[in-house]
């Protein structure tokens, strides 16, 4: 097996999710959802999935496992391969147009497109493998539509959703899903040389002071920078989630209610994202506190039997 062909999943912390995938190879859920992990992850782990559902050589070889090594595997592992289709609710429509990439946005006229290609076959062998990023709690007019997608039954098509947590996608989705979830990053590893930009972030969580005017000065924030942040903070809610909660953002974060951490967790991701499509480090920042600030502060302004 190709073992640098997927490298976000070709450590032994995900030999046990591969096996279940190789194992549910013979009769494909049709709507498999993976949560947990890192966006790479998820997207390594829905592809090496793609490729369990299209590899000629799977269904032939003893632990029906992809070999990662034919062409079919190569245009799966590229995002190339014919009968992958991917799509990402982030993504706006103007971006989508102007700049078409192999990931296209979720919306109304994908749908349609979508639908359209489920009524042919698939240009291969296997089965075509639809993905789907960035889906919000929104019942919007898309989501309605892929809803209905979800209840006709394709022998030749299968859905695979992709997110932090599943609280972050509509019940409804959820329901119709074969879940798993990744290993969650090392929560307990800490980068010391971060510590006084968490303890800055976690008091103008509680007061609203401090940071903006910190991470906005000339020179104090890089990418590179504000993506270990970014990181911490996703560290620093797992532990929260695992009610480990240690540090003084860990304590800020945990007056989040459910709701607010689903959220939280999302506006990381979206933040993310804004780092790798060249956003300012700073404006990045500056947005997220300032969002997590007022949704800390509508929490802790709910009456305590309203939580």
């Amino acid at each position: 097996m190709n073992a640098t062909l997927l490298p976000a999943v070709a450590g032994p912390a995900f030999d046990r999710l591969k096996a279940v995938l190789d194992r549910l190879g013979d009769a494909p859920p049709q709507v498999l959802l993976l949560e947990g992990g890192s966006e790479e992850q998820r997207l390594d782990l829905a592809r090496y999935w793609a490729a369990r559902c299209n590899c000629p050589q799977a269904a032939s070889r003893e632990d029906g496992a992809p070999c990662l090594a034919c062409p079919v595997c190569l245009q799966i592992a590229s995002g190339e391969y014919l009968d992958l289709a991917a799509y990402d609710g982030r993504i706006s429509n103007r971006e989508d147009e102007e700049n078409p990439g192999l990931v296209r946005s979720f919306n109304m006229q994908r749908v349609r497109e979508l639908k359209s290609r489920l009524r042919d076959a698939p240009h291969g062998q296997g089965r075509r493998v639809v993905l789907l990023m960035g889906l919000s709690l929104n019942r919007d007019e898309a989501a309605n539509a892929l809803l209905k997608a979800l209840e006709e039954p394709s022998p030749t098509t299968v859905f695979v959703l992709l997110a932090p947590q599943r609280e972050q996608l509509l019940p409804t989705l959820v329901s119709r899903s074969f879940c798993l979830t990744l290993p969650w990053p090392d929560s307990r590893a800490r980068d010391a040389a971060l510590a006084p930009w968490e303890e800055l972030l976690a008091a103008f969580l509680r007061d609203g002071q401090g940071f903006l005017a910190k991470v906005s000065a000339r020179g104090a924030m890089d990418p590179t920078l504000a993506g270990r942040l970014l990181l911490a903070c996703q560290k620093s809610l797992s532990r929260v989630l695992a009610d480990e909660a240690e540090s003084p953002l860990d304590i800020s974060l945990a007056a989040l209610d459910a709701r607010g951490r689903a959220v939280c967790c999302r506006w990381l991701a979206e933040a993310q994202d804004m780092l790798q499509y060249g956003v300012t480090p700073a404006r990045v920042l500056e947005a997220l506190a300032a969002r997590l600030f007022v949704l800390r502060q509508d929490v802790a302004d709910k009456p305590l039997q309203s939580r």
